[in-house]
């Protein structure tokens, strides 16, 4: 049997989805994605076994995490689809998705009884593993969604 927790995923799309939603509408997009978050864990909850506090602490955190990095590396609050806006996309997700693992293992650690350091390691690096693939594929999605539009000509070059 594995030690890895049944509520980690390794292809966690959602993330791409959070992440996306927190960089064009900011703090927001948190009202957006709180009803879909708890929806989709509600429907989840026996097969996962997460906390119903999961969205609240995962939707901040990973808010915090796009937000920190606009705030370090952007000169300007103004976003588009530019090479430097793909880029703070990317390493928000990636910030986010590391303040999301700490966050739901510290939540998810309070209903147990006794704290293993390298559980505890194995479950944030899962969250963030699960989180920044899931988020790749989201964005590496849209790209080629985009180019496919421009080389069917269905949005018209100006």
């Amino acid at each position: 049997m594995s030690n890895v927790p049944a509520y980690i995923g390794l292809f966690f799309l959602p993330h791409g989805v959070r992440i996306l939603t927190l960089y064009f509408y900011g703090w927001r997009g948190m009202f957006y994605l709180l009803p879909a978050s708890l929806l989709m864990l509600i429907l989840s909850e026996n097969q996962t076994g997460l906390s119903l506090l999961s969205p609240i602490v995962s939707v901040p955190c990973c808010y915090l995490g796009v937000q920190f990095v606009r705030i370090l590396f952007s000169d300007t609050i103004s976003v588009s689809f530019a090479i430097k806006d793909w880029k703070l996309m990317f390493w928000g997700g990636v910030v986010g998705s590391i303040f999301n693992g700490f966050g739901l293992t510290l939540l998810n650690q309070t209903y147990k009884s006794t704290v293993d350091n390298s559980a505890l390691l194995l479950e944030v690096m899962g969250f963030v593993v699960g989180d920044v693939l899931g988020l790749i594929f989201c964005l590496l999605s849209i790209v080629y969604l985009f180019r496919m539009i421009r080389f069917i000509k269905i949005v018209p070059d100006k």
